[in-house]
C-alpha cells in the first residue's frame, strides 16, 4: 500500500514536471553593476539544476516529509520556487492551491530541502524556477 503510494506520487510529479516545464532566473545583464537586482528570464539552459541524489531521491525526501494529517482536501498544490545559485530554495510561491493548511505544509516541505546542484549557463552557476506538484490524499 505504501508502495502503491509513494509509485503514484512519483509518477504524477514527474508527469506534471513535464508537463509545466521550467524556467531559468539569471541575474546576469550585460553591465550587472548598472541594475544589481534584476532578475532576467533565460529560455535556454546548458545544465538543468538536479537534487542531490536525482528525482527518486527527491520524491522519496517529499513522500517522507509532507505530513498527510495537515489535509483538509484530497488534491494538488503547484508550487514555484527558485533554485539559487549556491544551490539553496528561495522564493517558495503556490501556483495552484488546495487549501490554506496544505498550501503551507507543502511550502514548508520544500523550504526543508537540502541544497541542490545548480542550474548552468556557459559554466556559471544561475538561477532557476523550478515548479513542483506536491500530492494530498
Amino acid at each position: 500500500m505504501r508502495r502503491n503510494r509513494f509509485l503514484l506520487v512519483v509518477y504524477f510529479c514527474f508527469m506534471t514536471t513535464l508537463c509545466f516545464g521550467n524556467e531559468v532566473v539569471s541575474d546576469t545583464l550585460k553591465n550587472p553593476k548598472d541594475h544589481p537586482n534584476d532578475i532576467i528570464f533565460i529560455s535556454v539552459v546548458d545544465k538543468w539544476p538536479e537534487y542531490i541524489g536525482g528525482q527518486k531521491e527527491m520524491y522519496k525526501f517529499i513522500s517522507e516529509n509532507v505530513n498527510q494529517a495537515v489535509a483538509t482536501k484530497k488534491g494538488m498544490v503547484n508550487l514555484r520556487f527558485v533554485i539559487e545559485k549556491d544551490g539553496s530554495i528561495g522564493d517558495v510561491e503556490i501556483l495552484r492551491s488546495l487549501c490554506p493548511t496544505c498550501d503551507e505544509e507543502a511550502k514548508r516541505v520544500i523550504k526543508l530541502m537540502p541544497k541542490w546542484k545548480p542550474g548552468q549557463v556557459n559554466y556559471r552557476h544561475v538561477r532557476c524556477y523550478y515548479h513542483m506538484p506536491i500530492v494530498f490524499k
